[in-house]
């Protein structure tokens, strides 16, 4: 019998355990998942020997640690970028308003790790998380009720461990709260944790004394405290309150519950990408509510930014802006493309080619090849990389100012202001584009007639005859050409490295003279601009920038420094110029003295000799005229420099008449005038 009463007091224990957690007045409870054990001591809570090593649910000193040293992690997002986070979302059938009906898989880690007040006794003591944790993720989503109010809705989630102890969460959306999600993640912050923490433990418990009815029917009854509530509210291990008592322990299933505000984590720029939504096989990022609430398709992340006003008017030297939702890139749209200086010099040469067409008239051709570059004022973009920082679009961003990133091969290219020349467009490093233009000879006229036109052009002042328009790339599906022009001329260019600024000092590390036209001093989002007057920077030289704070960054503005009239013996400093492919090209030189009257003149024949400045070595024989054979040239294989550089000679005029000969020597550039006219002011 006494067994049989000792067994009914162990079950009864048990028993009243389990209506403790059942009644709910133990809400960190779960369940039981053992029989209770007697302490080891009478008078204190000891654990008896063999007991598995869990914590204790009495709790300690701080907040979250259990007795003796566990700890209940704090949960929190990464705090750098969540490579795992993903917001996919997919289009499949028709809602019943008839509009897309929306799935979403979103994808995010949790961290769990040990609270930061405990980090000073984990130096000095083991301390340890609690065992076999396992969480209960939901996901509260606002959303509106068809009375107009603001509901939560839950959305519960699976969560599966890591390596690193921390968490993957994933949360399947349909529907509405697809929309709801996307707005509140990205723009009103809305969308709430909710996490419920698993774990296994002892729950200590005094049992009162027995008190046993023997007659006329047996009732024992038990009373029974329980100490600590999972840690949840800090405290000291406690003492006994009754030596009269017994102390139990109950191994458990115990949990915790923490709420965790999401707001705008994952509306930064790291994340806008990972937003994305595929309908019809194709996959793309969201670029705004739109693309939930209408059926998805090709759709650009740009559009015109007009927050800032009339760009041509504030900035002259760009033509427009543009705005990427997804990327936060501002696009400055120059109003043209031109040369790209260097240090090395100006981006643009010439090669000379073999030419073995029949039929040629010089036997060669020339190429061209031209990197051409944003002609964006670096004061222009300094002040615009300030101004967008106050836009409505930059709320909760860091937009960065960019040029554009190629040509759109959709729209092609275009160079005018000369028919001789076959053009082509090509990529270079990003924003760079080269241009090729090739010159041949054509219908009677020789290709180096046609080069000296072209270098008249390039080194012309006014309106550049030179000039195209080429589509630039903002992205695949942009649906209208983003058009600027492009422009061949050497005073306008377009800046690179050729300067460097350090504090108030410029330098100019090219080898070609700049002017300067002004500079911004930038401190932050403050932009001061001084004009410098079209100070002259001769290469290799450097200058001071007066009034610039410290600790400023300094952009200028210039140009080439380029003589008017320009002389076309200064091209090679401009253009470099290639003959390794075709070393010479025969050149007509040609005299003209059929409107000379002979007999006025006293002049019965005049031998000419002709002598090149540049290369007087350079065999060329005579010319003999008279009243009967007035014109002659001859053919003269010349330098390919010389035919597009100019082709200065001494022209020496041996007249013979009937008080004798003597000879006249005059210069004459048979380049610049292919002819050279012998009149009576020539042989005065």
């Amino acid at each position: 019998m006494t067994e049989d009463i000792a067994a009914l007091l162990e079950n009864l224990i048990d028993v009243t355990f389990d209506a403790l957690i059942s009644g709910g007045s133990t809400p960190w409870l779960v369940a039981r998942t053992g029989a209770g054990m007697p302490s080891a001591s009478a008078e204190r809570a000891e654990l008896p020997a063999g007991a598995a090593d869990l914590p204790r649910l009495e709790g300690g000193i701080f907040p979250g640690l259990l007795h003796p040293n566990w700890f209940m992690p704090e949960f929190a997002l990464p705090a750098e970028a969540d490579a795992a986070f993903g917001f996919k979302v997919t289009q499949a059938g028709v809602d019943q308003d008839g509009g897309p009906f929306n799935r979403a898989a979103l994808t995010m880690s949790l961290r769990a790790a040990m609270p930061s007040q405990l980090a000073a006794l984990a130096e000095s003591e083991p301390v340890r998380r609690v065992p076999d944790l396992a969480i209960e993720p939901v996901l509260t989503v606002p959303v509106a009720a068809p009375d107009g109010s603001i509901q939560r809705r839950p959305v519960p989630g699976t969560a599966t461990e890591g390596a690193d102890g921390g968490f993957l969460l994933t949360f399947e959306l349909v529907g509405s709260l697809v929309e709801a999600a996307y707005v509140h993640l990205m723009r009103e912050g809305g969308v709430g944790l909710e996490i419920t923490a698993k774990y296994t433990a002892y729950q200590t418990a005094l049992v009162a004394p027995l008190q046993i009815e023997t007659l006329p029917v047996a009732t024992p009854q038990v009373r029974m405290e329980l100490f600590g509530d999972g840690g949840n509210t800090p405290g000291f291990p406690f003492e006994p309150v009754s030596p009269a008592g017994t102390y139990r322990f109950f191994p458990v299933v115990a949990r915790f519950s923490r709420s965790l505000p999401i707001g705008v984590v994952f509306a930064t720029d790291d994340y806008r990408s990972r937003y994305t939504i595929t309908a019809e096989n194709l996959t793309r990022t969201v670029i705004d509510a739109n693309d939930l609430n209408a059926f998805a398709g090709p759709r650009s992340e740009y559009r015109e930014l007009t927050s800032l006003g009339d760009v041509p008017a504030k900035y002259p030297s760009l033509r427009r802006l543009y705005f990427g939702a997804v990327s936060g890139t501002v696009v400055a749209l120059p109003a043209a493309y031109g040369i790209q200086r260097t240090a090395q010099g100006l981006q643009a040469s010439c090669d000379s080619i073999v030419d073995t067409t029949p039929g040629d008239v010089t036997g060669c051709r020339f190429h061209f090849t031209f990197t051409v570059f944003p002609m964006a004022d670096p004061v222009d973009l300094a002040q615009v990389r300030a101004d967008v920082l106050g836009i409505p679009e930059a709320k909760g961003r860091t937009l960065r100012v960019v040029l554009p990133g190629g040509l759109d091969s959709r729209t092609p290219p275009s160079l005018e202001g000369f028919a001789s020349a076959k053009t082509a467009f090509s990529d270079a490093q990003v924003p760079a584009i080269n241009v090729g233009v090739e010159i041949a000879d054509a219908e009677g006229s020789p290709a180096v007639t046609n080069v000296n036109l072209f270098l008249q052009q390039l080194g012309s002042a006014g309106p550049p005859p030179l000039f195209g328009t080429v589509a630039v790339r903002l992205d695949d599906v942009f649906p209208s050409p983003v058009q600027t022009q492009v422009v061949l001329n050497l005073r306008q260019t377009a800046g690179g490295d050729e300067l460097v600024t350090t504090g108030p000092q410029a330098a100019n590390r090219g080898p070609l003279d700049l002017v300067l036209r002004r500079f911004a001093a930038v401190q932050g989002n403050q932009v001061t601009i001084t004009a410098l007057g079209d100070q002259a920077l001769p290469a290799g030289g450097s200058a001071t920038l007066a009034g610039v704070p410290e600790g400023a960054s300094v952009e200028v503005s210039r140009t080439l420094a380029v003589p008017t009239p320009f002389p076309k013996t200064q091209m090679a400093k401009y253009v470099a110029f290639h003959t390794h492919t075709v070393q010479q090209i025969l050149h007509p030189l040609t005299v003209n003295a059929a409107g000379l009257d002979f007999a006025a003149a006293g002049v019965t024949a005049i031998d000419v000799q002709i002598t090149m400045t540049a290369n007087p070595a350079t065999p060329i024989p005579s010319i003999s005229l008279n009243p009967s054979h007035a014109v002659d040239f001859r053919h003269v294989a010349i330098p390919v420099e010389s035919a597009v550089t100019g082709l200065d000679c001494s022209v020496a005029l041996t007249l013979t008449a009937a008080a004798g000969p003597r000879t006249v020597t005059v210069r004459h550039d048979f380049m610049e005038t292919p002819i050279l006219i012998l009149t009576p002011n020539t042989i005065a």
